[in-house]
């Protein structure tokens, strides 16, 4: 996949398909507009492109999905030239007409959206507008039907939702995949060791919306190696009542044979095993770990 920098809409020339929008999440809804957008690209033998923006449109609601996340997952889907928009307010404030002029002029012959997409200066290109205006371009506009779970619109606004609550068992089910959040292997307090439980502690910059606290069962991904893990995600206040950090740490069931520090790794969420605790003693938060640990193994499928 081709990666490109974008002021303006000054696009790479050549006949393309597209889809646009924030993809917060890339969830089944956006998964139905890059399905329709790789469809058409490959009956006209063109490229399959989809543009994002940064920083997001939406940038006061939490990430769902950090920008190298969406990236990857952009990869993932199989798109073959993602580009990624620089969202000035010269940019913000272009007219829908101008927007659609300049996409078919650098070559765009099918655009994709959500059924609820509204382009331009103010949202003033409402779907109807864009159609009557693509009426006199050589530009296919394709509006996707929304997608339901449950009677129930698929929207990042519902996912972050879940994810505040804890609830990621429910989210994956909108996602199509576990939700999960990446960031780098840091050297904890070492407790996980004390105890016996092997520990890895993302520390740094987390990418991706970090769910409800609580203990979470999953998976830790190193690279393409998946390891079975029971997750806490709080502020530890046992170990240290006075903190306000919020922490992620994946004690890993099956053991650790490697060294994890300073490698980026993810934490992928299945599902939530209870909220968090504080415990009197030292001794009875190592129980209360085993039982989680004991708990979350029956929960995940052995690798």
């Amino acid at each position: 996949m081709k990666v490109y920098r974008i002021e303006g809409l000054k696009l790479p020339e050549g006949r393309k398909s597209l889809t646009l929008g924030s993809f917060d999440g890339l969830h089944l809804g956006h998964l139905s507009l890059i399905d329709l957008v790789k469809k058409r690209a490959k009956e006209k033998g063109i490229p399959s492109c989809a543009m994002i923006f940064d920083p997001r449109v939406e940038e006061k609601k939490p990430e769902i999905t950090s920008l190298s996340q969406q990236i990857g997952l952009f990869k993932d889907l199989g798109i073959d030239e993602l580009f990624i928009v620089n969202f000035t307010p010269d940019f913000k404030s272009l007219p829908y007409p101008s927007f659609l002029s300049s996409l078919s002029s650098r070559g765009v012959e099918d655009l994709v959206i959500g059924p609820f997409t509204r382009l331009g200066k103010g949202g003033e290109g409402t779907i109807a507008k864009m159609k009557e205006f693509c009426s006199s371009l050589p530009l296919n506009l394709i509006v996707a039907p929304p997608v339901e779970i449950a009677g129930q619109r698929v929207s990042s606004t519902r996912i972050r939702t879940l994810i505040k609550e804890g609830k990621v068992k429910e989210a994956s089910l909108l996602l199509s995949r576990p939700h999960f959040v990446s960031g780098l292997v840091v050297r904890g307090l070492k407790n996980g060791r004390k105890m016996d439980f092997p520990t890895a502690n993302l520390g740094g910059k987390v990418e991706g919306m970090v769910p409800a606290e609580g203990v979470y069962y999953g998976y830790f991904a190193l690279g393409k190696s998946l390891h079975r893990a029971a997750i806490s995600v709080g502020t530890n206040p046992t170990v240290d009542p006075r903190s306000k950090e919020v922490k992620i740490e994946a004690n890993l069931i099956d053991g650790a044979p490697f060294s994890l520090y300073g490698d980026r790794a993810e934490v992928k969420f299945l599902g939530r095993l209870r909220s968090q605790e504080h415990f009197a003693s030292f001794s009875q938060l190592k129980e209360a770990i085993a039982k989680d640990v004991l708990e979350c193994s029956k929960q995940i499928p052995k690798i």
